[in-house]
């Protein structure tokens, strides 16, 4: 039992039983297709600027017309979103001026999808992380279900803002951290993954820090 619960959740996989390998599949398939369900639900509305889209769509479309301008946050996020803006055929000429200005013809649906990506890729990095420091699926499952019915993430997940992607970064470094957890208790020092796990952990943090300064 305590060879068990001192192994990694992928070290279990491998050595599990069929029904194990297949419940732990077949959950992170669920909740994966949940957080698409809840995320992607009337992504389109409200069809008018919500909250601080004002800002962050205004600065997409500076990136986007190459205006200079000054803002309090680091770039990476702003420049993400100019960059789904612009391949979802936004040319950076809506004025942004005000919450409740109508979009009209104005192609913003494409932002709001890469926000939202960024949301739904939040939830399984939060099964596989709880499921890498515990051994169980159930608590990969108690968690990843926290966060999809979670008001505040699933509303900042569905409009144009840093903070879905800057949550994806920080799930990301977290993730990367709790599988350095795991090497470390298996002293699996400096071999390649020990390494490739570092570097994705270092580059999560620096992304997020790129995206937004908070606290």
């Amino acid at each position: 039992m305590a060879n068990r619960s001192s192994s990694s959740r992928r070290g279990s996989l491998k050595d599990g039983s069929k029904a194990e390998i297949t419940a732990y599949m077949v959950t992170l398939c669920f909740i994966s297709i949940l957080a698409l369900a809840t995320r992607l639900h009337r992504l389109e509305e409200p069809d008018h600027i919500a909250w601080d889209e004002t800002h962050f769509g205004k600065f997409a479309s500076f990136y986007i017309n190459r205006t200079f301008f000054f803002d309090v946050h680091p770039p990476l996020g702003k420049m993400a979103i100019a960059l789904a803006g612009h391949l979802s055929g936004y040319n950076g000429s809506f004025a942004f001026k005000q919450p409740m200005d109508k979009y009209g013809d104005t192609p913003y649906y494409g932002m709001r999808l890469m926000c939202a990506v960024c949301g739904i890729l939040c939830i399984p990095l939060a099964f596989l992380t709880v499921t890498e420091l515990v051994p169980f699926t159930g608590a990969g499952l108690l968690a990843s279900l926290i966060i999809i019915f979670d008001t505040g993430c699933l509303t900042l997940s569905q409009y144009i803002l840093l903070d879905p992607i800057l949550m994806l970064f920080i799930m990301c470094s977290t993730f990367s951290m709790s599988k350095l957890h795991t090497l470390h208790k298996l002293k699996r020092w400096f071999t390649p993954s020990w390494w490739t796990w570092c570097c994705l952990c270092g580059f999560s943090i620096s992304c997020a820090m790129s995206v937004k300064w908070v606290g």
